[in-house]
């Protein structure tokens, strides 16, 4: 049995996610230690830019300085980069779920320790929000035609995951284009609509984010 949960995060929006939803999951199942790591990205700095030597380099880091623990990762396919392994062979997949499962293995392969469980986010974080439309009915400020635009977008996909990735309409363009502020402090915009919805929905419509959860408590435990 492993005593903790790291989770490699690529920015703060992630971090705070991990910190105010995930961890009280975690802890529901009684597992007590679940760490957000923010990725180091290049000296002195922390988020953004996520590299493949970079990551490599933290998960090694931490699967090396504890025996008992699992690291995972929580990045976005949206803007993944082309020196990631396999990433060439990953194109020819027929749909961008195959594409993201593919990766993942491929991940797995090149970090080659069975505490590391890669996730990669299939298009990228913010299409978790739109799990539900109670986190956007919280928010002060918002007209009303943000608002039903928003709650049109919670009905777009059966798996809010599959939101499209384009460069307006990717679940981040669509959440800064509508919510006023959203894009100077997303972890705090991200995180109390995550609070909102809670984890349910989430769990519920959002089938690849379950499943990596599910896997962790299983390996966690084994």
């Amino acid at each position: 049995m492993m005593r903790a949960i790291y989770i490699i995060c690529e920015g703060q929006t992630e971090e705070e996610f991990v910190n105010g939803i995930l961890r009280p999951y975690f802890n529901s199942h009684h597992i007590y230690d679940v760490r957000a790591i923010l990725m180091s990205t290049s000296k002195g700095h922390k988020g953004g830019d996520v590299k493949y030597d970079r990551l490599k380099h933290n998960i090694d880091k931490l699967l090396n300085s504890e025996k008992d623990i699992l690291v995972t990762t929580f990045i976005d396919f949206f803007k993944l980069k082309s020196d990631f392994p396999q990433f060439v062979d990953a194109q020819h997949k027929q749909n961008k779920i195959q594409r993201v499962d593919f990766l993942e293995g491929a991940l797995a392969e090149a970090i080659t320790n069975p505490r590391f469980i890669p996730y990669i986010q299939l298009h990228e974080f913010e299409g978790l929000l739109f799990a539900s439309e109670e986190g956007f009915e919280f928010l002060p400020d918002l007209k009303p035609r943000s608002l039903n635009r928003l709650k049109l977008a919670v009905k777009e996909k059966d798996n809010p995951e599959e939101l499209n990735d384009g460069e307006l309409t990717a679940p981040s363009k669509r959440l800064e284009q509508l919510i006023p502020g959203f894009d100077k402090n997303k972890p705090f915009y991200g995180g109390l609509i995550a609070e909102v919805n809670t984890i349910n929905p989430i769990l519920e419509r959002c089938l690849r984010f379950s499943n990596w959860l599910e896997t962790l408590i299983v390996k966690v435990k084994e």
